[in-house]
């Protein structure tokens, strides 16, 4: 399937899905996140935060689990710099002041966050609708990520989330999309570098 009707049908099927489910889902892709993080020493992780009201994976969890789990790790989250598509990072902290950008999604707050440059990042969260068997995925369209993760080093691990498990093939991938190293789900990790 193309890309824009794999958006479509993978947008209705979080729309159509139980609030229990969603639930359930997002403690065991963070149960799932939280073991393979044990296994590795990452420094620093960015995450997208997200959208409000839109039903993605619960990061916001996430990154409160890990800050009793592992309170050395720092945390990370973007900034889109308005009127672009690029992004700035800044450290997520208990005291880190978001605010709510014009698509409903919170940011730090850049005049009072610690800035990070994309290099120091160990493990990035992608956000995703749909991922194939070859680490590829289907985001929203606007390509931010595209345009961040050729920023991070070649050994930053890029990893999905998805409370979905992979389709068969996205047909339509160009040479700007960049597959993911690792995508967890409620039930499984994929790994796309085996």
């Amino acid at each position: 399937m193309k890309k824009a009707a794999l958006r479509k049908e993978f947008l209705q099927k979080r729309k159509e899905a139980d609030e229990h489910w969603l639930i359930e889902k997002n403690v065991l892709i963070a149960q799932n996140l939280e073991k393979f993080i044990q296994n590795n020493q990452f420094k620093t992780l960015h995450t997208f935060l997200p959208q409000l009201g839109s039903r993605e994976i619960h990061t916001s969890y996430i990154v409160e689990l890990f800050r009793v789990s592992f309170p050395n790790m720092r945390i990370a989250a973007p900034y889109i710099i308005p009127g672009t598509r690029e992004m700035e990072h800044y450290l997520l902290t208990p005291h880190t002041n978001l605010v709510i950008n014009q698509w409903r999604i919170p940011e730090p707050d850049p005049l009072t966050s610690e800035k990070i440059q994309p290099q120091e990042i160990d493990i990035v969260l992608v956000p995703l609708l749909a991922f194939d068997r070859k680490g590829y995925r289907v985001g929203y369209g606007g390509g931010y990520y595209d345009r961040f993760l050729p920023q991070t080093r070649p050994e930053c691990i890029k990893m999905g989330l998805s409370f979905f498990e992979e389709v068969q093939e996205i047909e339509d991938i160009d040479e700007y999309d960049i597959a993911l190293d690792l995508c967890i789900t409620p039930e499984r990790v994929y790994n796309f570098n085996d």
